[in-house]
Parts: structure tokens; C-alpha cells; sequence
């Protein structure tokens, strides 16, 4: 077999999609092909927003969404939250399906552009959302009392919103997010508008939030937040999952390069199918693959030696996010599929 007919069936194998993430009970939230298009314009020409997205999110892990303006961020966190109707596919939280107000209870929101009535202050504009929770007045006043001084926005509590600046606007929305002590906290872009010393502020907070138990879902453009924050990254790009990254290793993306030797009439194709390895180009006469983890590596190893296949080399290069993050904004715009690294 040639290598450009092997390049082709380790392709093939690889874009086989994944098989569905299965939520257990320490599982938040579950989201399941999800699917969305909106019809614009006067011919309401179909638009794709979401094309597939899975994922699924642990308690206690902050999950970040990555991706280009209009790569579907907002789309995912509308969907999860049933401000917006999905074409198919499923979501759960809390074990519970989205579309049941009780399982939307245990969340905090921030919106990216959220408005409030500007003719309120900010902590009226709090005591109104501690309402509609139910909080009693005692807890109210409290309560926001806190959260005006985690947001560093005692001094301006008394200030109407029609004089916020759009920093100080978000400082209050994630204190209105954070009211009912969400279980679940989904930030949309929480650090528009902040200077660096507000966004530092804003990740000391959600570390602080972390540490107590706090699982939060955040989406975001700015690659440097997203490091100091997250523990896996999800990279979405037109409406695709490209990819999902595990942060514990710090800010570098770490996998293993597998070089293989001529091996047997489509046993590379299998080798890939069983580890779902990521293809890399290669000029060897068999292939170089891309593992994410150890577990996967052995198990590709595992398979060369029943397979009989040489292994050549094998070794860990190391990007940073931001690579992996502009080199994924860089890929071919032809078929992708959902993989979980």
C-alpha cells in the first residue's frame, strides 16, 4: 500500500465519530450532538451555528469553550440553557433534561452584552435579582453585601448603571451571576470590557469559586484567561468541536508522536480506529500518528506488537495553547469530526 492511499485510511478512521460521552454522577453537565442552524436573511438561507458539539463536564472542572467570533460559543451556552431551541441532539444537567426549570436552578448566568435598567443602582439591581430568587431580606442584604466586595465594586454600589462603564457593568453582572451561589456557573465572555487589573481580579474570583466546589462552563477568545483557568479546553471552529484539551499538565498542550514502519495491508487504519490517534503528514513509508494521552499510547503499542508492526520512535513534543489554538483556526475547512483528547 502507498503512503497516500495509507495517509487516506488513517484519515478515514480518525473522522469516524466518536462514540457518545456517557455521563456519570460526577458529571454536571452533558451535552450530545448538538445541532443548531438559523435562517437569515430575506431568502432565510440556512446559516449552520452548531454541527455536532459533544462534551460532557465534571464537578468542580472549569471548562472553557475556545474559539473565533461566531465559531458557536454563544450558541452552546444559549442551547444549555434553553434560551434557544437546539435542532436535535441532547443536554443534561444535573442528570436532569435542560428543558425542566429545576434543572436551571442550581446555575448562575452572565450573558457577554448583559443589560440591565439603567436607572437602578447596582445593588438595587441586585436586591431585584435576590428577589426573584426568594432570598428573605436579612440574606438579601447580606449576600449582596458580599458579593459587592468580591467584585470590588463596594464603592460604587450606589451609583445608578446608566454611569457604569461597560467594566464595571460586568464586575456587577457576575455578582448578579453569582447571587444564588450557583452549583453551575456559565460565563459568556466574562472578561469583555475589564482592564488587566479587573481581569485578574475576575480569575483570582473563579479560582477562589473553583477551589469551593464551584463547576463553571466560560467561553472566550483570549487564549492567556483561558490557561490560568481552565482544566480542559474545548476548540471550536464553524460550528465543530475541533478538539478538547487537557490542562493539568500546565499551559502546554503535551502529546506523543508515534513513528511507524511499513506495516501490513491496512493494519495502520486499525491501529488509529482502536486508539483514535490524531494523523500527522509524514514521508515515511508508514506513518507518524499523534496520541493524547499514556493510556492511548500503550494501547497503540499494544496493538503494533500483535499486529507485528515497527515501532520507530516515539516522543512528546509540546505546544502552547495558543499553537494549537491558531494552528486549529489554520486546518482545512473540509470534513472534521468531534475528538476527545
Amino acid at each position: 500500500m502507498n503512503q497516500k492511499v495509507m495517509t487516506r485510511n488513517v484519515a478515514e478512521a480518525v473522522l469516524n465519530p466518536p462514540e457518545a460521552p456517557v455521563m456519570s454522577g460526577g458529571d454536571v453537565l452533558r451535552v450530545l450532538n448538538l445541532v443548531k442552524t438559523y435562517r437569515t436573511g430575506f431568502w432565510r438561507k440556512p446559516q449552520p451555528a452548531l454541527k455536532g458539539v459533544s462534551f460532557l463536564v465534571p464537578r468542580g472542572e472549569v471548562f472553557a469553550l475556545l474559539g473565533h467570533n461566531g465559531a458557536g460559543k454563544t450558541t452552546t451556552m444559549k442551547c444549555i440553557l434553553n434560551l434557544v431551541h437546539p435542532d436535535a441532539g441532547e443536554i443534561e444537567i444535573f442528570g436532569t433534561g435542560h428543558r425542566r426549570w429545576q434543572s436551571r436552578a442550581r446555575i448562575g448566568y452572565l450573558p457577554e452584552a448583559p443589560y440591565f435598567y439603567d436607572h437602578l443602582t447596582g445593588r438595587e439591581l441586585l436586591d431585584f435579582y435576590a428577589r426573584l430568587f426568594g432570598m428573605p431580606r436579612a440574606d438579601r442584604q447580606q449576600r449582596i453585601t458580599e458579593l459587592l466586595a468580591q467584585v470590588n465594586m463596594a464603592d460604587h454600589a450606589d451609583i445608578r448603571l446608566g454611569k457604569y462603564s461597560k467594566g464595571m457593568l460586568q464586575r456587577i453582572g457576575l455578582a448578579q451571576a453569582l447571587l444564588n451561589r450557583p452549583e453551575l456557573l456559565i460565563l459568556d465572555e466574562p472578561m469583555t470590557g475589564l482592564d488587566p487589573l479587573g481581569r485578574r481580579e475576575v480569575r483570582d474570583l473563579l479560582t477562589v469559586l473553583k477551589r469551593g466546589g464551584t463547576t463553571i462552563l466560560l467561553s472566550t477568545h483570549i487564549v492567556p484567561d483561558v490557561e490560568a483557568l481552565a482544566d480542559r479546553v474545548g476548540i471550536l471552529k464553524q460550528g465543530l468541536l475541533h478538539s478538547i484539551h487537557d490542562m493539568s499538565r500546565g499551559s502546554a498542550a503535551t502529546y506523543f508522536e508515534v513513528t511507524l514502519g511499513q506495516m501490513p495491508h491496512g493494519a495502520i487504519a486499525d491501529v488509529v480506529r482502536g486508539c483514535r490517534c490524531l494523523p500527522a503528514g509524514s514521508r515515511h513509508p508508514g506513518a507518524i500518528v499523534q496520541v493524547p494521552d499514556l493510556d492511548r499510547l500503550a494501547r497503540l503499542l499494544a496493538w503494533c506488537s500483535d499486529l507485528g508492526a515497527e515501532v520507530q520512535a516515539v516522543h512528546t513534543p509540546q505546544t502552547s495553547l495558543e499553537e494549537v489554538f491558531l494552528e486549529a483556526l489554520g486546518a482545512g475547512s473540509g470534513r472534521e469530526a468531534n475528538k476527545s483528547c
